[in-house]
């Protein structure tokens, strides 16, 4: 059976779906003929070489790519030779079924010309419309069927409803003949389930994205003997899921998100993101010994939904971890420790890491919170503070902590830490807080610096980063500190204060 015969006309082709698309296209030729007579030029985009014009068309959405065959001759058959494959109908989804059933019926007849023998990547983002009963799953196995045939190696797979597909029960489920590809190298998989019975086998996989996933067990003890070759893994918004044993030594980056019940053992990852609203979650890290960077964004609606005990074993199954990155919540929770501390003699273990990144706002409440935070990591060497959205109310309201507070020696907290912990700290950079309502934190925030200068023997840099491009009150925070900070002494002959470039808040994509 040839290509051509595996794609007939779908339902509600009338014939006329190149017409259509000419007609809804831009006035390209019309428009490219005018300006040139107009300005004497010639047309320089012909003049590219072919594998260069090919290139380009490779980028574009299969509708925007055939229809640069209404340019001229020499454009006639350009598209036929791209290597890559976008579909995209989110543009006609908003119109009415029919524009849709036009989309459909101009891919099916495009994709059987197309002479390349192999795809290099496949990008499919499709809304699916439930309208009179009306299921494409038939119209995306046919294509990702030939984009298999054609040995694909990128796959990016979007499939979104305009109703609650999982609600509803009719999420689209991956074909059998994606699951057993050999050729794939990397698969980002959003909005679909996978069948009980379905037999994941990617034999060269390297890098794996699900997210928004109906998922069992049994598919990730699959991934994980299956795909020799996984050296990325990440798990968006997926339910399902109670284990994940990784035990081949290739992959070093694990990264989820989403609500769920679940245990990691993975001795040998290096890289482990642990991220989104895990109310009422219980995560659970076994072993973890490869561990070199840990990422936990946490974040809660009601933090009392979050189990203290599993944060606090969370925290001492990443001790190992190089480097550090810690939200709010996590910051709250050792907050919390320290009160526990006060009657229960309660301590964070020793943590690992030489590179730790919080986000803190710097206030009375957060002091305690960096003494116990900082006692725990001796071998520190850089340290990144960054104020979040959320921070603001919960390290500046201490109506909570008052009477933990009145308990608290700041003297304590200053030779304590500065003095005996924090020997090796090289690197400080410092985002202060900025907001409408508030202009500066700069009391403690220069309280809290200028125990780094005056204790931080090693010192070598402090560098005041800015979060706004044109922000006065950014810009007057920043001066005022830097004002203040280089006129305080310093131990460490060697460091340096600057102010930094703007500079993204790595928690404001959380």
């Amino acid at each position: 059976m040839s290509e051509k015969d595996q794609f007939p006309s779908s339902p509600g082709d009338d014939g006329n779906s190149e017409s259509w698309l000419i007609e809804n296209s831009p006035q390209i030729k019309a428009k490219i003929e005018t300006e040139c007579d107009e300005t004497g030029l010639s047309d320089r985009i012909s003049q590219l070489p072919d594998a260069l014009i090919i290139q380009i068309l490779s980028r574009l959405s299969i509708t925007d790519v055939f229809r640069t065959t209404i340019l001229s001759k020499h454009w006639q058959y350009f598209w036929t030779s791209i290597d890559n494959l976008v579909y995209d109908n989110e543009e006609f989804s908003r119109s009415d079924s029919s524009m849709v059933h036009k989309f459909i019926s101009l891919t099916d007849n495009v994709l059987p010309l197309l002479s390349n023998s192999s795809i290099k990547k496949c990008s499919l983002n499709f809304v699916f419309k439930h309208e009179n009963d009306v299921s494409y799953f038939l119209v995306i196995d046919k294509w990702l069927e030939f984009a298999v045939n054609k040995k694909v190696e990128g796959l990016c797979l979007n499939i979104s409803y305009d109703i609650d597909a999982i609600e509803h029960d009719q999420p689209y489920s991956l074909p059998e003949v994606l699951c057993s590809s050999s050729s794939i190298l990397k698969l980002k998989c959003q909005n679909c389930r996978i069948l009980d019975d379905c037999i994941l086998n990617w034999t060269s996989m390297k890098s794996l994205t699900l997210e928004g996933l109906l998922i069992r067990d049994e598919h990730i003890k699959q991934i994980m003997s299956n795909c020799p070759q996984l050296e990325s893994f990440n798990l968006f918004g997926f339910c399902g899921l109670k284990l994940i044993d990784h035990y081949h030594p290739i992959g070093d980056w694990y990264s989820f998100e989403g609500d769920c019940c679940f245990e990691v053992v993975a001795p040998y990852v290096e890289h482990l993101t642990i991220s989104g609203d895990f109310d009422y979650t219980e995560i659970e890290l076994k072993d973890l010994s490869s561990l070199d960077h840990a990422k936990l964004c946490l974040c809660s609606d009601e933090f009392d939904s979050m189990d203290e005990d599993i944060l606090i074993d969370l925290l001492v199954s990443i001790r190992c971890a190089n480097e550090l990155i810690l939200s709010s919540c996590l910051s709250r929770l050792v907050i919390s420790i320290w009160m526990m501390d006060l009657e229960l003699n309660f301590s964070l273990s020793l943590l690992e890491c030489r590179w730790l990144t919080i986000s803190s706002y710097i206030s009375k409440v957060s002091f305690p919170m960096l003494d116990k935070l900082l006692r725990s990591t001796p071998n520190l060497e850089n340290l990144m503070i960054f104020p979040g959205i959320e921070d603001h109310s919960i390290f500046q309201d201490a109506e909570e902590y008052t009477e933990a507070l009145e308990l608290y020696d700041l003297l304590s907290f200053e030779e304590n830490i500065f003095k005996v912990s924090l020997q090796n700290l090289k690197n400080v950079k410092v985002m202060p807080f900025c907001s409408g309502t508030r202009t500066s934190d700069a009391t403690e925030l220069d309280q809290f610096l200028k125990f780094l200068l005056e204790h931080a023997i090693n010192l070598e840099k402090m560098v005041i980063v800015p979060k706004h491009k044109g922000c006065n009150s950014c810009s007057i925070n920043s001066s005022q500190l830097m004002k203040c900070l280089l006129l305080f002494p310093r131990t460490s002959i060697s460091a340096v204060i600057s102010l930094g470039p703007i500079t993204q808040n790595v928690f404001d994509t959380l």
